[in-house]
């Protein structure tokens, strides 16, 4: 491409390979009051905190720090282990600082907001036994495929499976619950749907932006051999003028406009031209593109503008495209909530106070 540099950057953070994994830091955005509470909890609240001295106990056969149980959601246990990758993981940071609106939050916010997190897993995943929702093992061994091809190799992807703690069981009960969490969500969801008031307010704020094709002004110079359109493309990253070389230059229809074709809709340019004209931007050219068997051209772009409007009927699929993720997650916490309130949940004196806490 000739003219504005453009970069590309590409790669996977180690950490964000699992974006689809746990889940549940994206379905929940709003802070849930009652497990709030449930953090803070004093004697005579509610929600049963247990007392130093008193604590949850571990479970069964349960050895070391992290299987230390931090929590009880209607009898199923958060371990310190849970916890402490919650904590760690990037995406809490993330929404912790969309949520406060602060670029460090503070750590007894992170750490509530984790723990928010781990029990709304509990929740959904409990739903699916209810709903007789199920993972088989071919979709379990598909998924653990996927997430292992993110990686270089599989030295690559067992490094990080260590880093984050886990060892293949572990690994594989972490992509099950995700998806059994996934698919809740969905059923939570399902049937919800944008009303016609809320889809025609939505269109009278946005109608500039929901509009049908577009027309470009392009400027073409064409040329008998590759030689001679490379000499012209090194010229215009020299900054000679488009126009000006076009006039001298092309064996173009349009030469004495300086290869100006007037705005023209995009869908009608032949397919090269199209390939060649959708990624530039205003004052990008890009060639030599060979026409033929003994023609070369090269390809400046003067602007861009919409033909017209959508109508609400034709831009109603984009409406709902861009509003319905909201109202889904709105369903999910709104049924999140209601589920605290009607659970058992149980929580540890001060799970902060074991590792990885600052002092």
């Amino acid at each position: 491409m000739i003219g504005r540099n453009r970069q590309s950057i590409t790669g996977i953070r180690p950490f964000e390979a699992l974006a689809g994994l746990l889940l549940i830091l994206a379905v929940a955005g709003s802070p849930g009051a009652s497990l709030d509470r449930a953090w803070a909890a004093q004697p005579g609240d509610s929600v049963r905190q247990e007392r130093p001295g008193h604590g949850v106990p571990d479970p069964p056969g349960a050895k070391g720090e992290g299987t230390e149980v931090v929590a009880r959601v209607n009898g199923e246990t958060v371990t310190r282990a849970q916890f402490d990758r919650m904590v760690a993981n990037p995406l809490t940071l993330r929404q912790a600082r969309q949520e406060l609106g602060v670029e460090e939050p503070d750590r007894k916010e992170l750490e509530r907001l984790a723990m928010r997190k781990l029990v709304h897993l509990r929740l959904l995943v409990q739903e699916a036994g209810r709903r007789k929702i199920t993972v088989t093992q071919k979709e379990l061994d598909e998924a653990i495929t996927a997430l292992r091809r993110r990686f270089d190799d599989l030295k690559d992807f067992g490094a990080w499976v260590k880093q984050q703690g886990l060892n293949d069981p572990e690994l594989f009960e972490t992509v099950r619950t995700d998806m059994l969490a996934k698919r809740v969500t969905a059923a939570l969801a399902k049937g919800v749907r944008l009303t016609e008031d809320e889809a025609r307010e939505y269109y009278e704020a946005h109608k500039e932006e929901l509009i049908i094709g577009e027309e470009v002004r392009i400027r073409i110079i064409a040329v008998k051999d590759k030689a001679a359109a490379e000499e012209i493309v090194a010229a215009l990253r020299k900054g000679e003028d488009f126009g000006r070389l076009a006039r001298q230059r092309s064996l173009g229809m349009r030469a004495a406009q300086g290869g100006d074709t007037g705005w023209v809709d995009s869908r009608t340019l032949p397919p090269l031209l199209q390939t060649a004209v959708g990624p530039l931007s205003a004052g990008d050219a890009v060639g030599p593109l060979k026409k033929g068997d003994e023609e070369f051209l090269i390809v400046g772009l003067r602007g861009r503008r919409p033909l017209r409007a959508k109508s609400l009927a034709e831009a109603r699929p984009e409406i709902e495209r861009r509003l319905m993720p909201a109202k889904h997650r709105m369903v999910v916490e709104a049924w999140l909530t209601q589920q605290e309130r009607e659970s058992k949940i149980e929580m540890s004196p001060k799970p902060n106070k074991g590792r990885g806490a600052r002092r």
